[in-house]
């Protein structure tokens, strides 16, 4: 299964905005900057997951953005139905079309549905962990 980059650059933009710290806001400069996503497109990401519901948005001196919830309320459902067309509908069973459309779409909907059970249960801080494991793995001492 392919996601677009538009879902890869926004978990890395929640990514980044879980590790800041309570109450703090990041500018989407920053963002852009620190972890490489072209500004235009994280841009429209940002625009997309505040309609959504799952960023707040600060204006003027010290503003940017924030999650709106806590990594572990936010589910990586919650930003693929955001992001990707893919997981917002299931294809049409019903009307005029043959048992071998149905029968394909049934299949495609039940793959769907399974996917979305497992995207459900999956949390941002699921993620937020896996970045802290890598970056404890890679620290070396001298």
């Amino acid at each position: 299964m392919k996601f677009s980059k538009k879902t890869e650059y926004g978990l890395r933009f929640l990514l980044a905005l879980a590790e800041l710290s309570e109450g703090k806001f990041m500018g989407i400069y920053q963002i852009s900057l620190r972890h490489s996503i072209p500004m235009k497109f994280l841009e429209a990401i940002a625009v997309a997951l505040k309609k959504a519901g799952l960023l707040e948005v600060k204006k003027g001196a010290g503003g940017g953005y924030r999650l709106k919830f806590k990594p572990d309320e936010i589910s990586l459902l919650m930003v693929f139905e955001c992001l990707e067309d893919a997981y917002k509908r299931e294809l049409d069973v019903t009307g005029d079309i043959s048992s071998n459309q149905k029968a394909v779409a049934l299949v495609l909907n039940e793959t769907i549905a399974g996917v979305r059970e497992v995207l459900s249960e999956q949390k941002l801080s699921d993620i937020q962990k896996q970045f802290k494991d890598l970056n404890e793995s890679l620290m070396y001492y001298i």
